[in-house]
Parts: structure tokens; C-alpha cells; sequence
């Protein structure tokens, strides 16, 4: 049997597979296993999920997670899971099953959910990343970032005497508030990435409704996309393909083409292609590389039977 997980920002997906077909699939709430606090029993709490749905261990696991932002992040997750699973684990940051679910084996890969990040790998199987800090300081690009970006417009617009186009508006009615003033304290009430990222869609809307205040977070949005790209490419990440996906860009077709043309403008020789397949069948494209011995060339090796592998031995285990 081989298991592939994708374990996102809100949600966990998890498929198995035996003889090539279908044996278990369940989705989740990812809030519903990961606490954060114990990683340990984070990692205990994924392998029982897994058991329960699947009623087995697998003999091939490969994982996309969600704020693995590093190949230690990765790797320490991908011990843990070793360590209650036998056969061959290989953990990944979630972004990374985009490339392999839309049949690309190198590239660079986009989310635009409730967060952003763009991830590659360099030529020594190193992990790059750009973007990917948070609502706070970050993820623009993201549900979380469109909102931010759209309420410090309307604060810039009010500053400047400028009166409440369809986007204040919208905020406002939205935050159930009585004065723009107030959108900073009811966006800090929110407080999470994911709460916040649930106005996205009044942007949209917005835009749709002849809001230019919209339309300019939409536009700069796209380009700081553009913008995460080129940063790895700077940084040793392959040219050619990018694959861009996630809940907003999914949804949202004025958000990928702001990017598609920023990058266009940024970057000529790229193609992105916009994945229209849940993440978790990049998990399971890997798995079943896996199944056959063959470790792509831009990946790091798996744990197997609890051991880690190098590139040129793991094969052999």
C-alpha cells in the first residue's frame, strides 16, 4: 500500500492506494490533529489518523506539510514519522506536490491560500523558499495578505479625503462595524491568518462592483507573486515551469492573471500553468515513484524502515 498526505493550512488530505486503486481517502481539518505544541504527538496523532482511515501501514508514505518551510523543518517531521512508520517516508513542504500533480518533475511551485510561499529546490537538492511569514508580516498574495493590503488602502484613500468606494464599504458591512476607523481593531480581533482570509472574496467582489482601490490590491498582489518567483530564481531555483495553486488563485481569475502578467512582464521565459488538481495527487505521483525505485533528481531522500537514506544508497535498503 502507498499513502500520499497533504496536510494544508485548514486542511489534511489523504489518499491510499493498493494494486493502483483507490483502498482509502478521508479530508479533514488540519486543526483537528495538529496542535503545535507537542510535535511528537502531532506526528503520533497523522499515523493514527492514517491507520484509522486506511486500517494498515503503508509501505510507501510521501507527506506535503503545510509550514515545513525548510529542510529541517521537513527532515524533523520526517523522523518522527520514521519512527512509527515502516517502509519508506518522505516529507515535503505542501507547496512541493504542486509540480508532480500537474506532471512537471522541476520548476517552482506558488500557493495562494490562506497563505503564500514559493518553494524550488536548487541543484543540490536543497530547499528554497520565499515568502511564506505570515499574515502579520507576510503572505502577500494570499487571502490573508489580500486582506491586510485592502484595508491599509482604504486607510490611505480616507487619509488623503478621499470618500468610501465599494471595498470600504464592503468592510464595513462585512465587520459589522459602524466607522472605518474601526477595520484595524476588528481585522486584530480576527487575529488569525484564516479568519482574515475569509474576506478575501469582498476584494473580489469589489473589483467586480468597479472598485479601482480593489483592482490595485488585486494588480499588486499578482506582481508580489511575480515578485517570490524571481527571488528564487536569484537564489538557484530552475527556469521553466511554475506552477501556481491554492484556494484564492484557484478561485479567483483576477488574481491569476495579475500574476500571470507580472510575471510575463518580470519573467518572459516562464510558463505557469495553474494547477487544477488537489495537491495530494502530487503525493501520490511521488509515492508511486517511490513504489519503483526512483527517487526524482530534485528531491531529498527518504527514511526507510526508520534510517535515512542518502541519494545514491537509498535504493539499495
Amino acid at each position: 500500500m502507498i499513502v500520499g498526505i497533504d496536510i494544508g493550512g485548514t486542511k489534511t488530505q489523504l489518499i491510499a492506494e493498493m494494486g493502483g486503486e483507490t483502498v482509502g481517502e478521508r479530508v479533514v481539518y488540519t486543526a483537528e490533529w495538529r496542535a503545535r505544541i507537542d510535535h511528537d504527538a502531532d506526528a503520533q496523532a497523522l499515523v493514527s489518523l492514517l491507520v484509522a482511515t486506511t486500517g494498515a501501514t503503508p509501505e510507501i508514505t510521501v507527506v506535503g506539510a503545510h509550514g515545513c518551510d525548510s529542510d529541517e523543518d521537513r527532515l524533523a517531521l520526517q523522523t518522527r514519522l520514521a519512527r512509527h512508520l515502516p517502509g519508506a517516508v518522505l516529507v515535503l513542504n505542501d507547496s512541493e506536490l504542486l509540480l508532480p500533480a500537474a506532471g512537471k518533475t522541476r520548476g517552482i511551485s506558488v500557493i495562494s491560500g490562506t497563505g503564500s510561499i514559493a518553494v524550488s529546490r536548487d541543484a543540490a537538492r536543497r530547499m528554497i523558499a520565499s515568502g511564506g511569514w505570515g499574515w502579520y508580516l507576510g503572505d502577500e498574495g494570499s487571502a490573508s495578505g489580500l486582506v491586510r493590503e485592502a484595508a491599509r488602502t482604504i486607510r490611505f484613500a480616507l487619509d488623503q479625503g478621499q470618500p468610501l468606494d465599494p471595498l470600504g464599504r464592503s468592510f464595513i458591512d462585512a465587520l459589522a462595524i459602524s466607522s472605518p476607523i474601526e477595520i484595524g481593531r476588528a481585522l486584530g480581533e480576527i487575529g488569525s491568518a484564516a479568519g482574515i482570509g475569509r474576506l478575501a472574496p469582498l476584494v473580489f467582489d469589489a473589483a467586480d462592483a468597479g472598485s479601482r482601490y480593489a483592482n490595485k490590491v488585486i494588480t499588486e498582489a499578482g506582481a508580489s507573486l511575480a515578485v517570490l518567483t524571481a527571488q528564487l530564481l536569484e537564489r538557484g531555483a530552475p527556469r521553466g515551469d511554475v506552477v501556481t495553486g491554492g484556494g484564492v488563485i484557484a478561485r479567483q481569475p483576477r488574481l491569476l492573471a495579475a500574476f500571470k502578467t507580472a510575471l510575463g512582464d518580470r519573467l518572459p521565459d516562464l510558463t505557469l500553468t495553474l494547477l487544477n488538481e488537489p495537491p495530494v495527487v502530487g503525493a501520490m505521483v511521488l509515492a508511486r515513484k517511490l513504489s519503483r525505485g526512483d527517487l526524482p533528481a530534485t528531491l531529498p531522500p527518504p527514511h526507510i524502515d526508520g534510517e535515512l537514506k542518502t541519494a545514491d544508497d537509498w535504493r539499495a535498503a
